[in-house]
């Protein structure tokens, strides 16, 4: 009720009073049950961004009882709090404040101030941190070991991060998926396909199945590069092998496809995302109907257009704009007055961008050419001019190069008249 009634509606001190008044009864006075509900406020604060509030709310409780000591949990909420908000010198503070209250760390301590330290892009502090947990006999887990991971495959730093997984490997709780994860986002964002894919089968050997995060970072690689024989093989093999892909995979594949027009391998694919239960995306559909008109195939794209609206997605009417020009252009008016009906049986903006009507191109191609002009008219005064005080004297702060080339084309004028 703390959270759900008072702090989603941003009114902490309804949820504070609460708070004192749960405490103040007799049933939960002086037990655990009161520092539970201490912890749920002070989480319940800090996740919807009140860590402030959090902070001033825990000092009054110590200054009002300074023999109370808070617990570690406590700690380790308010830190987390900090650290989301990416306010690391308070975090930095409340840790030293921490130790000086003789409260230990945990190993969630820990790996609440390295995943912020590692998020934040300071790797040495989180690294530091982490030998010094070693020195204090605190044994590290996959928590504290995947921030670091992450972060230093992030950087490239792939020597480094394969070091950490093999003290992480000789740890009780070994890597998670999540480790292995890292280290292919690591190797794709590299371009070091090969890297990635021995993390990949060293995943396997461990017993892991990959999940279609971990098949995303290289067909994002793949997407970006348009490497379509490399992704539709990895596509292929992953189906052989009886793993599902995910709605990312096929936008990754389409929009691939797509920018390269292999349209019939794009359809295919689009039918079977169909078929997988998974639904195409507005930004899907868009790419797809766009090629399907640059291919001549409108039948196949008014098809899609009507799928879109069927499912619940409305064009953007740039779609619809471009589709409905290029049917009537080629006498298709049945179908464009099908295409019109659609679209006006739902809500939509009619906005359009600014360069795309005809009149708009043709300003902005007449604007282009005057300014062309101009550039090579100030070109030949450059080439001509060996006074340097001569252009200044024609230029103003207010003005920009082109109303510059206009003065000193119009002084020429003026000079060769005069002659």
């Amino acid at each position: 009720m703390i959270r759900l009634r008072f702090l989603s509606e941003g009114m902490p001190q309804p949820a504070i009073r609460t708070f004192e008044y749960a405490s103040r009864l007799n049933l939960i006075s002086n037990s655990n049950a009161e520092t539970s509900l201490l912890e749920i406020l002070l989480d319940s604060l800090c996740k919807e961004g009140l860590v402030r509030v959090a902070k001033e709310y825990f000092d009054r409780n110590k200054q009002l009882d300074p023999c109370w000591v808070p617990s570690v949990r406590i700690y380790n909420i308010l830190l987390n709090g900090w650290l989301r908000s990416r306010k690391l010198k308070h975090a930095e503070r409340l840790w030293l404040e921490m130790k000086k209250e003789n409260v230990t760390p945990s190993v969630v301590t820990y790996g609440t101030m390295i995943e912020g330290y590692c998020r934040m892009r300071y790797i040495e502090r989180a690294i530091d941190l982490l030998d010094e947990m070693r020195r204090e006999r605190i044994e590290p887990n996959a928590i504290v070991y995947n921030p670091i991971i992450d972060a230093l495959s992030e950087a490239g730093r792939f020597k480094e991060a394969l070091g950490m997984m093999e003290y992480l490997l000789q740890s009780e709780s070994g890597p998670t998926i999540s480790t292995y994860n890292s280290l292919v986002k690591g190797y794709c964002k590299a371009k070091d396909l090969v890297g990635a894919s021995k993390v990949l089968k060293m995943m396997i050997r461990k017993g892991l199945i990959p999940t279609p995060t971990t098949y995303n970072y290289f067909f994002r690689h793949f997407s970006k590069f348009g490497k379509i024989e490399e992704g539709m093989n990895l596509y292929a093999k992953m189906i052989e092998s009886g793993y599902t892909p995910d709605r990312l995979t096929y936008h990754l594949l389409l929009k691939m496809l797509c920018e390269q027009e292999r349209l019939d391998l794009a359809v295919q694919i689009s039918k079977e995302m169909r078929a997988r239960g998974c639904d195409i995306d507005l930004a899907t559909s868009t790419m797809l109907i766009h090629l399907l008109c640059r291919m001549h195939r409108f039948e196949e794209a008014v098809m899609e257009f009507e799928d879109m609206l069927r499912r619940g997605i409305v064009p953007q009417h740039l779609t619809f704009h471009r589709l409905n020009d290029e049917l009537r252009k080629r006498g298709m008016v049945q179908m464009a007055q099908k295409l019109s009906n659609m679209m006006s049986s739902v809500p939509h903006s009619t906005n359009l961008p600014n360069t795309y009507n005809v009149e708009g191109d043709a300003s902005w191609r007449a604007r282009r050419t005057s300014i062309l002009q101009k550039a090579e008219g100030m070109s030949e005064i450059l080439k001509t001019c060996t006074n340097p005080r001569e252009l200044v004297k024609h230029r103003s702060r207010h003005e920009n190069p082109v109303s510059v080339a206009n003065r000193l084309i119009e002084d020429i004028r003026k000079r060769a008249n005069k002659t």
